[in-house]
């Protein structure tokens, strides 16, 4: 409804269709509230404005018992439009600093929610913190980008010598609209995945996945017990759930140099480190997309929960690693099962 009356101001269809007025409603007044709830729901956040939602909503229903009194007069006396927007203009510039001003304070305090949320939950796998909140930074950067851009335009409508009207805010009500449609397609795309990947956490606790390495002719003594050490973190800790792991990580764990890290992953694995590495992730990728269960499951939630840090990573990867894509591997797989 916001994107519809935004355009709708632009397009003025209501010189024609004058009806139309009575759809029009605060409710840019809702986006933020409602974002800001859904946030705190996403995260599983606790507050008292839990239990006193309805204050979030007080600048809307204030506004709405205006524009229901503007509507009336305009309806009972029969004003035309020009004039009732002539007649209620300075309402309609207060309701916009009011508007703006509530846009800036709900999206510094959703940030300070996400805040909380990441220093609460320190302990915890960082790419199982940043599936939760890095969307909603984005989004919220965003917001404040497009809040400061609102800004601009309004401080440019009153003081330019030009009567630019609506096209001030074009760039504006532009990508407010597709700040909109993103939150609403990322909003239910994120919870999809968080749930697709809380099942694939609850296949994976308690499997254990074992890349395939090409085998040594003699072994070296000398090495064999640091690697034994980090079989023990991949197969048994399965460090490699860390999309942030690296050499330098991995080789404080076991207390030794990277570079000796490097030789022993070398000469017992047959590889380089990030190979190495990826070896598991597939190996662990591979048996979620064997897996019935998870046949629809987006790439992406698989990715993520076999360590991967984004699906091209995952993609790159696996067609190194095994000659294919995933999408293929899970068709193959697929036409086993039928079979």
């Amino acid at each position: 409804m916001v994107i519809l009356q935004l355009w709708m101001v632009f397009i003025k269809p209501t010189y024609f269709y004058p009806y139309l007025l009575l759809t029009f409603l605060p409710y840019q007044l809702l986006p933020g509230p409602l974002f800001l709830l859904f946030a705190m729901h996403f995260l599983g956040w606790e507050g008292k404005i839990q239990k006193r939602k309805f204050w979030l909503f007080v600048p809307f229903w204030i506004f709405m018992v205006v524009y229901l009194w503007m509507k009336l007069d305009v309806v009972i006396n029969e004003i035309p439009y020009k004039v009732a927007y002539h007649k209620y203009f300075s309402v309609f510039k207060v309701e916009e600093v009011i508007t703006l001003s509530y846009a800036f304070i709900l999206a510094l305090w959703c940030y300070g929610i996400v805040r909380s949320f990441e220093r609460q939950n320190r302990d915890k796998k960082y790419d199982q913190v940043v599936s939760h909140t890095g969307w909603i930074k984005r989004v919220l950067g965003m917001g404040l980008g497009l809040c400061i851009l609102w800004l601009i335009s309004f401080l440019f409508d009153a003081v330019s010598i030009y009567n630019w009207g609506n096209y001030a805010y074009l760039p504006t009500w532009f990508g407010f609209s597709t700040l909109i449609i993103y939150i609403g397609y990322t909003g239910f795309r994120q919870t999809d995945i968080l749930k697709e990947r809380h099942a694939l956490n609850q296949f994976s606790k308690s499997k254990t996945f074992d890349p395939e390495f090409a085998p040594m002719e003699k072994e070296d003594p000398s090495t064999l017990k640091h690697f034994q050490k980090i079989e023990v973190l991949m197969r048994v800790e399965k460090k490699y759930l860390n999309p942030h792991l690296d050499l330098p990580l991995l080789a404080e764990e076991i207390s030794i140099s990277p570079n000796y890290l490097s030789k022993v992953i070398n000469s017992h694995a047959h590889m380089h480190f990030n190979d190495y590495l990826n070896s598991y992730r597939v190996a662990h990728a591979k048996e979620m997309l064997e897996t019935e269960a998870f046949r629809q499951y987006d790439m992406l939630s698989i990715a993520l929960e076999a360590g991967f840090n984004s699906k091209s990573a995952f993609y790159a990867a696996f067609k190194k690693l095994t000659g294919q894509t995933p999408g293929s591997y899970r068709s193959q797989c697929e036409k086993h099962h039928e079979s």
